[in-house]
């Protein structure tokens, strides 16, 4: 078991269960672009709020608005993939680009509403197989089984630890979001990572099921993180770069492995109906510029699509990156692409059904 952490924290009361899942199952965000909001010189950017947006906005867009004189509204409607396919499809499109990972991306194509970027100049990519008609992938990020050190001092290195509700107890916590945990299920009832998919999703939920009464599915990654940071989960499974800013802050003693960790291209898309798309495009290749894929790693801790970039990390840095060899795990995997978006819809309504129950 591979873990790198070791802060210090409190706790407090325990949140509510999520008691409805919407279709997309993201938090539902409105705009915060007001009425300029796509306007020439001025772009929308979805995302996901919170630190993530603080990070982006350092990273990527401070210096994009700076160089360009572009401005930079944000959303955090990101991970709604209902919303913003019902915002394409109804000609409501006000956003211009769209920050989706692997999951998302897939329904996005399935459901049409993307526009054809053209990545002819676009090259150097670690992965030149992640890049898309539709999309540029500017990271590679992981969610990663985590745990409290007070709460689980022997720590936890697989999927099925995290089943374990006897040998392990405690309150485990995620976001409310399928892929990757229904994975996550299937590993821990004995199923090979290269035997994945298709996903059996009857063995998949009743795996799930032995530990629904011990979890709470969060409606998003601030909810998640909020509950960590104050002491009300001792185990879970979560985005990363949130775990190590909780664990940064010294809220509380968390710690971390790559055993088990999920992988996911992070790609900048254009919905069809965007009302500034040579601006947004303008911003893609902006996101590749050397210095802006190295600050998005150390703001995030997350993997640079660049190749040159990647090449030129020492080991050290490596050993704390998602995807990298240094990294990997005999549980490590990355979601399928091809598998959600001809499933993605099936499995969320399936998702929201398990959880209304």
């Amino acid at each position: 078991m591979r873990t790198y952490l070791d802060v210090t924290g409190g706790r407090r009361r325990a949140g509510a269960l999520l008691a409805a899942v919407v279709v997309a199952l993201g938090s539902l965000t409105a705009c915060s672009g007001g009425d300029d909001a796509g306007e020439k010189g001025s772009i929308t950017y979805a995302g996901f709020g919170g630190t993530y947006e603080e990070a982006v906005k350092a990273a990527l867009f401070d210096p994009y608005s700076k160089d360009t004189g572009v401005k930079v509204l944000y959303d955090s409607s990101g991970s709604d993939v209902a919303k913003l396919v019902q915002m394409s499809k109804s000609g409501s499109m006000n956003l211009d680009l769209i920050d989706a990972e692997d999951s998302s991306l897939a329904q996005f194509m399935a459901a049409d509403i993307l526009q054809p970027i053209d990545t002819k100049g676009l090259e150097g990519f670690a992965d030149p197989s992640a890049v898309t008609g539709y999309s540029v992938p500017w990271y590679t990020f992981s969610r990663n089984l985590f745990w409290n050190k007070d709460e689980v001092p022997g720590g936890v290195d697989s999927w099925a630890d995290l089943f374990d509700t006897k040998g392990i107890p405690g309150k485990r916590g995620m976001v409310g979001l399928p892929w990757g945990i229904l994975e996550g299920a299937l590993i821990a009832d004995g199923v090979p990572v290269d035997q994945l998919y298709p996903l059996d999703l009857d063995r998949a939920f009743r795996k799930l099921d032995t530990i629904r009464g011990n979890t709470v599915f969060f409606p998003s990654n601030g909810d998640l993180q909020n509950a960590i940071s104050q002491g009300e989960i001792a185990l879970g499974y979560g985005n990363l770069a949130r775990i190590k800013s909780i664990a940064a802050s010294g809220a509380v003693p968390l710690d971390y492995t790559w055993d088990g960790a999920v992988l996911s291209v992070q790609q900048l898309v254009i919905p069809k109906g965007a009302p500034d798309q040579p601006d947004a495009f303008e911003a893609i290749k902006y996101s590749l510029k050397p210095e802006v894929q190295k600050a998005i790693m150390d703001k995030l801790g997350y993997t640079p699509s660049l190749k040159s970039v990647l090449d030129g990390l020492d080991a050290k840095a490596r050993a704390d990156l998602p995807g990298t060899e240094e990294t990997a795990s005999d549980e490590t995997f990355r979601i399928d692409v091809d598998w959600w978006a001809k499933n993605g819809a099936d499995v969320l309504k399936r998702w929201q059904d398990w959880q209304n129950r």
